[in-house]
């Protein structure tokens, strides 16, 4: 009897259960983020996750905003921008400067430190810092390296770090390492932990390149190169290649360079073992997994990721700069290819400068403005000016 009187309640409860589970729960849409210079810390300047600029829709970009960034007589120079917490953060002549993404409207500046001109700025965003490193453009001998962290949503100043020569700046794992050889030839790296900037390791004579493969970096110098754990510096494998890592892939277990012959060389994340090596330039590449792109003045090739093989050649309007990758479009020479057979989409778009894709906008440093760019009917306004 109870069993019966319980039955109706049992059946309207499975119902309920089985209509809850035929409609589908939508994630909420990934925020926008570019959060370091390089896209990720493989600086693999590759966005997988871009899905509303793409081949069929990258002809219908139209501004969205575009702002001035601050002047200043200096020998600093513009950077170009990356995109972590609803913030666009770009460096310019006077600093660094913060701008809502969406609306173009400044939030925040940090100026150089004191007499310090600030260089061409390296940038990450990690646990709800903005980390910068930079030398002092002004002298070559003398370059004051300054290593700060800025609080994304204030600008305000958590930490700074003495630091050596900013020749790369990673961060990946709660660490940022700093690497660089002065003018005498000497080279340092030392790496902090994001939070709070106390140094972690530091290894005397070793030069790292400008990539983590998931945590793993790897240095070189007189003898051969070595990989490390960016977090406690163990030593993960040794070789006698001299190796100077440009990027990595997004799946973090290959690493992309130049060799003692300067060759573009892949190397295996994990043992230091080369994959394959291809003749000519090692510097412009992006990489998002199938294939590595490699910009070579006014021209742009794409090689197979497993085997280094030319996929495709492409000579450009002018200089192709550092190539950039989303949504199947790669940027480069100010236009817009697709990605696997090379094929020019447009032309007609102000694609020079730096730029970045993230989010469904285009985000463009060229010529002492940022400019924002969405497609036209993705319910995004065009032409609006951002409040200075």
């Amino acid at each position: 009897m109870h069993a019966l009187a319980r039955t109706p309640a049992v059946v309207v409860a499975l119902v309920l259960a089985a209509g809850a589970a035929a409609t589908p729960i939508r994630a909420a849409p990934a925020p926008p983020l570019w959060d370091h210079v390089g896209y990720d810390a493989e600086d693999s300047w590759s966005n997988p996750r871009e899905s509303a600029i793409t081949a069929d829709t990258v002809r219908r970009l139209v501004r969205k905003w575009s702002v001035p960034l601050r002047s200043a007589e200096t020998c600093s120079s513009f950077s170009g921008p990356i995109v972590a917490g609803g913030r666009v953060f770009v460096g310019d002549l006077a600093g660094i400067t913060a701008y809502d993404a969406a609306t173009g409207t400044r939030r925040w500046s940090h100026d150089w430190n004191g007499a310090i001109e600030g260089g061409t700025p390296r940038m990450a965003v990690a646990g709800g810092l903005l980390v910068v490193g930079y030398n002092d453009c002004m002298s070559v001998s003398d370059p004051n390296p300054v290593l700060v962290a800025l609080d994304v949503r204030s600008g305000l100043l958590r930490w700074s770090a003495s630091s050596p020569l900013v020749g790369t700046m990673i961060v990946d794992k709660g660490a940022v390492l700093v690497s660089g050889t002065d003018v005498s030839g000497d080279s340092e790296t030392v790496t902090y932990r994001v939070s709070d900037g106390r140094e972690l390791w530091k290894a005397p004579g070793r030069r790292v390149g400008g990539s983590s493969a998931n945590g793993v970096v790897a240095g070189f110098a007189a003898g051969g190169s070595k990989s490390f754990d960016i977090v406690t510096g163990a030593v993960r494998w040794s070789t006698r290649l001299h190796l100077r890592t440009e990027a990595a892939n997004p799946a973090g277990d290959v690493f992309y360079g130049a060799d003692d012959r300067e060759r573009l060389v892949a190397v295996n994340v994990g043992t230091g073992a080369v994959r394959w090596t291809a003749p000519g330039p090692t510097e412009l590449i992006a990489a998002d997994g199938n294939r590595l792109y490699r910009s070579d003045g006014e021209a742009i090739t794409a090689l197979d990721a497993r085997t280094g093989k030319q996929v495709w050649r492409r000579d450009l309007p002018r200089y192709g700069g550092q190539p950039v990758v989303a949504g199947g479009v790669v940027y480069a020479g100010g236009i817009a290819l697709d990605a696997a057979r090379g094929t020019v989409i447009t032309g007609t778009l102000p694609l020079g400068g730096e730029l970045i894709v993230t989010g469904g906008v285009l985000y463009q440093s060229h010529e002492g403005s940022l400019t924002a760019y969405a497609v036209t009917g993705s319910g995004r306004s065009a032409g609006r000016t951002g409040r200075r």
